[in-house]
């Protein structure tokens, strides 16, 4: 299976001398939460260059992210931190977004991904939300589940589904429709006439024809 690509941005405090005095605490909590997803084999992560403490660094981190394939970014938060900040970097970074909170009560991290989860509500951005230890197993699953959604959003952009048929015996809940699919998942429906399916019948060469009657016959009767 291939793995799923997965951003990592973790926030600060948007002053120098603050920052530098949390960024320890900070760079621990991105590797914890790092580890952690590397240690289920089925995440890459990609954790950002710096810790994201000014505009500039949200941005550059946000297209990095993006120009190395992410499919989902998680925004980390175990101190206080601006929250215009990841308002910036989930302007370039790859969405879907995960607001994740550690459990740090030293310090302020949860009213920064609050705060920050409320800029993000406020211009219109969606993402989730999540609070707790990710060495605690059911964190994990949480997390994953988003990384599982968010990468199937991003896989299934581009890909065509091949609809056989119009609408059967006048059913609407029977029929994609086409804009909406587009819109919503990235999906384009390609519409395939009934009569293709005789015709490619016809070509199928004549043992696993009878193959598969033998395993209809065994399995349905």
């Amino acid at each position: 299976m291939e793995k799923r690509k997965v951003g990592i941005l973790t926030f600060s405090d948007g002053r120098e001398s603050v920052h530098r005095e949390v960024e320890p605490i900070n760079l621990e909590f991105q590797r914890r939460l790092s580890q952690a997803l590397r240690e289920t084999g089925e995440v890459e992560p990609v954790e950002g260059r710096e810790i994201v403490w000014t505009a500039e660094i949200a941005r550059n981190e946000g297209k990095r992210l993006a120009d190395l394939g992410c499919e989902t970014t998680i925004f980390n938060f175990a101190v206080w931190s601006f929250p215009h900040l990841a308002v910036i970097a989930a302007k370039f970074a790859p969405g879907p977004f995960l607001l994740f909170s550690n459990i740090n009560p030293k310090y302020p991290g949860m009213v920064g991904m609050l705060a920050s989860a409320g800029a993000l509500d406020q211009v219109g951005i969606p993402h989730g939300r999540l609070f707790g230890d990710i060495r605690d197993g059911e964190v994990l699953r949480k997390v994953l589940a988003f990384i599982r959604a968010a990468s199937a959003i991003n896989r299934l952009r581009g890909e065509t589904f091949g609809l056989f048929g119009g609408r059967p015996m006048g059913m609407y809940t029977a029929v994609a429709n086409t804009d909406q699919w587009m819109k919503l998942f990235g999906v384009d429906v390609e519409h395939i006439d009934q009569s293709e399916i005789i015709r490619r019948a016809e070509l199928a060469p004549a043992d696993e024809v009878e193959h598969a009657f033998s395993w209809l016959t065994e399995k349905v009767g």
